[in-house]
């Protein structure tokens, strides 16, 4: 399968591509700054493509399969909030050019709008609440479209081991963790993708709390 990555040059693009290249699937890299996509393999095209520049991602995702968005803003600077349903609805209209039917989505567990334990992570949720509505806005966009979509909602990433213990939940609820390793989210996605599951759902994935707590 040749899956276009959007977000190729980031850590969670970048675990995407390792495990996909695993697999044997071919890739194609999107990315603002291709260069910057840390791989050298003849099975990796890189190519330019901005998540508000519809012209850049319908061109990009010219040749491929399935799409797999991993859009995120870097820049707490940028006043652009509406970075998920803008670039979403650019990936769209590019899938819709190719007729490429497959999508899978990283959202986020902060776009689900639920209350949470503790003040630090309201106050953290308060003060990213634009970023993580439109995010919750893109949800809806993509789901309500007529491509078979996966939506994939990831707690707090880090660059640990694959442990495969996480759990999954579908629909708008919280899993019991906070946290998941991108090896395993890369894993998921994948096997998502290969076995054709999960179709048009909103899932949320994070290894369990240990002892609970």
């Amino acid at each position: 399968m040749r899956v276009a990555i959007l977000g190729a040059a980031g850590k969670t693009g970048y675990q995407l591509i390792s495990n996909a290249l695993e697999r044997g699937h071919d890739i194609i890299g999107i990315a603002r700054t291709p260069e910057k996509i840390a791989w050298d393999s003849p099975r990796v095209t890189k190519v330019k493509g901005d998540a508000f520049d519809r012209q850049s991602i319908v061109a990009a995702l010219a040749g491929a399969d399935a799409v797999i968005t991993s859009i995120g803003k870097t820049n707490l600077r940028d006043k652009r909030f509406n970075l998920n349903t803008a670039g979403h609805e650019n990936v769209l209209a590019g899938m819709r050019a190719h007729g490429i039917r497959r999508l899978i989505p990283i959202s986020s567990i902060g776009a689900a709008k639920l209350p949470r334990k503790g003040i630090r992570r309201n106050i953290y949720l308060f003060l990213r609440r634009k970023y993580y509505s439109d995010m919750n806005d893109m949800e809806v966009q993509v789901l309500n479209s007529e491509f078979n979509v996966t939506v994939v909602r990831a707690p707090f990433l880090h660059n640990g081991p694959a442990l495969h213990t996480y759990e999954v939940v579908v629909g708008n609820v919280l899993p019991g963790g906070r946290a998941v390793s991108r090896k395993d989210l890369a894993d998921f996605i994948l096997d998502t993708l290969e076995n054709d599951s999960y179709g048009q759902s909103l899932v949320s994935i994070a290894d369990p709390l240990v002892g609970g707590s």
